[in-house]
């Protein structure tokens, strides 16, 4: 998905034959689509205007966010954070909790 450069690729707007694009579309679509859900339960969806599918020239999918406000994007962060501590404290309470031996 990356160039030599470590940069997403650009789109794919002239298709080269042998390339599955349908099946990194999907893939996007997919990814979209669950984004799409959890925005929406956030109360974000109007936010994120510009959400879509897309794919690039290597055939990989890519999930465009599109433009959005500042206040948007910081909600967004502040829920990735958010998640990902919750996930970290019930890890860490799992392997906390004392084993009983059978």
């Amino acid at each position: 998905m990356t160039d030599r450069r470590g940069v997403i690729a650009r789109r794919a707007e002239g298709l080269s034959l042998g390339l599955s694009y349908v099946r990194g579309w999907s893939r996007a679509h997919r990814g979209t689509a669950a984004l799409a859900d959890r925005l929406r339960a956030m109360g974000l969806d109007n936010d994120f205007p510009g959400l879509k599918a897309d794919v690039n020239v290597d055939g990989d999918g890519l999930v465009c966010l599109g433009q959005v406000r500042p206040e948007a994007a910081q909600f967004l962060a502040q829920a990735l954070v958010t998640g990902l501590a919750l996930e970290l404290a019930e890890h860490l309470a799992t392997d906390q909790t004392p084993r009983r031996s059978a």
